[in-house]
């Protein structure tokens, strides 16, 4: 008998994560896959991905809507709790085998834990990761709440391990989206121009020439200050003399903040020599970025995407700042003069050399192997193992 995996869906960087896993998933006739999509993905201004997914021949079993706009972290909050019920009864009615959770996203957290109070194991992808904003919260949480891990990194398999998960539920297996990765340096389209297929706003941008990709997302835990540093950053690319892609933010808290900001560059500028677009297909984005001479902006992409293509980066700010990175980053802080001169400097420098730090491009299939040989369960309670030899007295010298 198949065994019955749901995957919930909430935003397009959460499905381009797991694109390849899903497909792989759906085509094994040990699978039986049920496609759960919410959240942003039902949302145009933050890339409405229906049509994405039913193009890739993906199957969508529902669709729930649990998105509260309002651009504040308070609608970070509700918007998980709405998360919580709607999954809850979505997974009672469904009735998996074992639930299929990526990433580090509030919606993540809350079909976990709705996952856990009905007693279906749950397996989290890409655990174990630092990146020292508030989704280290989320993503260690999720850790303790899923069964099995599968993780990007050799750090990250031992922080797992840290948190206190048995070792037979941790399995490497790198991240799904370096498998696009893989499929795009072989594909070869070096001249592939986004701007037929997706139309965008702003200039037309010469793909035969040197451009840069920009993706600048808020921050919630620094939500007051977030048009503020989006203007800086698009001061700092006013003052150079690049063609750009831009993309628009996520749907976390300060989204507005930075839109605005956006509109109002646009309004002044005349989009310069920037074409901006909403969501590109995983493939298409990831080949855009690809062939670009330099990422910048806050985006994990910059970091983990990046080094396997060994495309140079500016990271920018404190969103990334802990993530594990190739050679292929800079990091400065919001600060206009230091943006400026990091860009110039990688554009100077061209191409690093290709990284596996992320992996080799083999995750789906190792995931897709795994899952239908798992004697799936819900693991065993927490022990005091570690605490074993240790007297009541160091105890309460340690407290």
């Amino acid at each position: 008998m198949a065994t019955s995996v749901v995957s919930i869906i909430s935003t397009r960087s959460q499905y381009a994560r797991i694109k390849t896993v899903l497909t792989a998933l759906q085509e094994s006739p040990e699978i039986d896959l049920r496609l759960v999509i919410t959240g942003g993905t039902l949302v145009h201004r933050f890339g409405n991905l229906t049509e994405t997914i039913e193009s890739d021949d993906l199957e969508i079993e529902k669709k729930i809507h649990t998105l509260i706009e309002g651009d504040e972290p308070v609608t970070q909050a509700k918007t998980t709790g709405i998360g919580l019920v709607e999954f809850a009864t979505a997974l009672d009615e469904i009735d998996p085998d074992v639930v299929l959770m990526t990433g580090d996203r509030y919606e993540t957290m809350a079909s976990t834990l709705a996952a856990s109070y009905l007693n279906v194991p749950v397996i989290h992808l890409e655990g174990g990761e630092l990146t020292g904003s508030i989704d280290d919260k989320v993503r260690h949480a999720t850790t303790k709440l899923a069964d099995y891990h599968c993780v990007s990194t050799g750090r990250a398999e031992r922080i797992v391990d840290e948190l206190g998960e048995p070792a037979d539920r941790i399995y490497r297996t790198g991240c799904p989206s370096i498998d696009i990765c893989q499929q795009i340096e072989a594909d070869g389209r070096t001249n592939y121009d986004p701007q037929q297929e997706y139309g965008g706003v702003g200039s037309t941008v010469d793909v035969s020439d040197e451009y840069i990709v920009v993706q600048y997302h808020p921050l919630p835990t620094e939500y007051e200050t977030n048009y503020e540093k989006a203007r800086t950053v698009l001061d700092a690319y006013a003052a150079l003399d690049v063609q750009a892609f831009w993309f628009w933010p996520n749907m976390d808290a300060g989204t507005d903040q930075v839109s605005k900001a956006i509109r109002e560059f646009r309004e002044q500028n005349g989009s310069k020599q920037v074409r901006f677009f909403i969501n590109l297909d995983p493939h298409d984005y990831l080949t855009v970025v690809r062939n670009s001479s330099c990422m910048v902006g806050n985006s994990s992409v910059g970091i983990r995407e990046c080094s396997f293509f060994g495309v140079p980066t500016v990271n920018i700010g404190d969103r990334q700042h802990a993530r594990e990175r190739g050679q292929n980053v800079i990091d400065v802080e919001c600060d206009r003069d230091e943006i400026v001169t990091a860009i110039e400097t990688q554009l100077r420098h061209g191409r690093y050399p290709k990284s596996d730090l992320y992996g080799d491009g083999t995750a789906a299939d190792q995931i897709a192997t795994l899952i239908p040989n798992l004697d799936i369960s819900l693991k065993g309670p927490m022990t005091t193992t570690a605490l074993d030899g240790v007297t009541e007295g160091e105890l309460l010298n340690h407290e």
